[in-house]
């Protein structure tokens, strides 16, 4: 039997870069650090991509090292950071790399790649995406102690901000046993300085609480539908973590996590206060949960054409473009699911007071001092600072992806996505099936924007969790605010004021 042979595809002077800085950060040679990222600026324009793909991968790790000896501010270090970490997945996610011949390099690599950026993530506030990233790495290495233990002290985290008592006790759970396991793990890239601070996370917690239920089995309650279809879309959006639950956010895909459960914690408002911030959230909720209604229609492939598609009478190119109510209804929930973050910023404006005028509304606006220019610019009368409220700065990091101009740009996916968005909303975009890849380069069509359905497809679903995350964040922020008004309210009667729930039978 022939043994096959494995392929490195990172060069060695990538390798021996690599090697330079760590050991220059370990060191502490913060002068030699800073001549070899000098160097790299022209050395990345001249290596293959996986060599790109290593070389970021190291910049984005030491740079914080490197940044805090500089004294470059924590926020710019984490953009460079995040930037770094996300070019190198660019590139080392191309196809050409998922070949057998170079998955022990490729596969060993992106598991340090995946945890590395998900610490970032979580630095950032943004833990809903750095446990995507976990997942990624432990999805490659289940025993890989390093993607455990941090995905442990995320859901610890997440166990003390979800007010949901509940929900606390299943990410407690969880993370207790990731943590556990990340301690005895037998993988070298596992430090031990990380298993001491893991075991620094098992220690908060209190004997009894150990011992009466972290310890034992969670009976997690097994659900099912009798309607195959619901079903069968149940099951879809669970396991791609879909859900408004944050339960759905947990490693195992259960059905009776498939419910859209997220609400707004309990507010201290006056007793003469309108209901509008639940209104305004019942319609983030809803208009999200059509759009993944939407997207998973989509995916339903018809053995015969629609009926409202017979007889429109289009006209067929050279260039062959897919019409049809799917194909719509792709391009519907991608603008349904953008839009939601304008509505977001809008929920933000009201909540927080900060004074915009309707029109100047935005999620990128809303992060500003002020808006305008001359005789025209006004100030706001309240400012969100991001910097005091985790769920707030994940709201942040996320708005910074989409507008922040850092390099060619901060994530290269999200540039596309606002690229595809502003041409669905304001210009022409043609879908195609991907065959005739030279046909869309303008040769028949110069004013459309081409878009394959797979990529269309690829950005919406990532459109989904991204505003799904946001709207997390929404409630959570909120929730953290509240708690500062219960402590400025501390001795104050507060009456209770209940609302009722919305029936289902009432959605016909």
């Amino acid at each position: 039997m022939k043994k096959e042979k494995y392929i490195n595809p990172f060069s060695d002077k990538s390798e021996r870069y690599a090697k330079n800085l760590d050991d220059a950060t370990i060191a502490g040679y913060i002068e030699k650090l800073e001549t070899i990222l000098d160097e790299l600026e022209v050395v990345l324009l001249n290596v293959d991509i996986a060599s790109q793909a290593r070389l970021y991968y190291s910049i984005g790790t030491v740079y914080s090292d490197f940044a805090k000896a500089k004294g470059i501010s924590p926020e710019e270090s984490l953009r460079k950071q995040l930037y770094c970490f996300r070019k190198s997945i660019d590139y080392i996610e191309a196809p050409e790399f998922s070949k057998g011949e170079y998955m022990p390099f490729v596969n060993g690599f992106k598991r340090l790649l995946y945890t590395n950026y998900g610490n970032t993530l979580s630095r950032c506030g943004r833990k809903i995406e750095a446990i995507s990233q976990y997942k990624k790495a432990l999805h490659i290495h289940s025993d890989f102690g390093m993607a455990l233990g941090n995905l442990g002290r995320v859901y610890q985290d997440y166990g003390i901000i979800d007010y949901d008592d509940g929900h606390q006790d299943y990410f407690h759970h969880f993370a207790y046993s990731l943590l556990k396991n990340a301690i005895v793990c037998k993988d070298p890239n596992t430090y031990e300085e990380a298993k001491e601070c893991f075991a620094k996370a098992i220690s908060k917690y209190i004997p009894a609480y150990v011992e009466e239920f972290l310890q034992k089995d969670l009976k997690i309650p097994q659900f099912s539908y009798e309607n195959i279809e619901e079903k069968l879309y149940r099951g879809w959006a669970v396991e791609n973590s879909l859900f408004l639950n944050t339960l759905n956010d947990l490693p195992v895909a259960e059905l009776c996590f498939a419910s859209d459960v997220l609400q707004l914690p309990s507010m201290v408002v006056s007793i003469d206060a309108k209901p509008i911030f639940h209104g305004m959230f019942n319609q983030i909720k809803q208009e999200y949960v059509y759009a993944r209604y939407q997207y998973y229609s989509s995916l339903q492939i018809r053995d015969k054409v629609h009926y409202a598609d017979k007889d429109t009478h289009l006209i067929n190119f050279a260039d062959y473009p897919q019409y049809g109510i799917r194909i719509e209804q792709i391009k519907s929930a991608f603008k349904f699911l953008y839009g939601l973050f304008d509505k977001i910023a809008y929920f933000l404006n009201s909540y927080f007071d900060l004074g915009i005028h309707e029109r100047d509304v935005s999620f990128n606006h809303i992060w500003l001092t002020g808006f305008g220019k001359g005789k025209n610019r006004y100030n706001y009368k309240n400012v969100l600072n991001h910097t005091e409220n985790f769920a707030l700065a994940s709201l942040y990091w996320i708005s910074r992806d989409f507008y922040d101009k850092f390099e060619d740009s901060p994530n290269p996916r999200l540039k596309r996505i606002s690229e595809v968005r502003n041409a669905l909303e304001h210009k022409y975009v043609k879908v195609t099936n991907g065959w005739f890849p030279e046909r869309a380069k303008g040769e028949v069509d110069d004013l459309a924007l081409y878009v394959t359905e797979d990529e269309l497809l690829a950005l919406t679903l990532e459109l989904l969790h991204i505003v799904r995350e946001a709207i997390i964040c929404l409630s959570l922020c909120v929730h953290v605010e509240e708690q500062k008004k219960s402590e400025q309210n501390n001795g104050k009667l507060i009456m209770p004021m209940p609302l009722m729930e919305y029936d289902d039978e009432w959605k016909i």
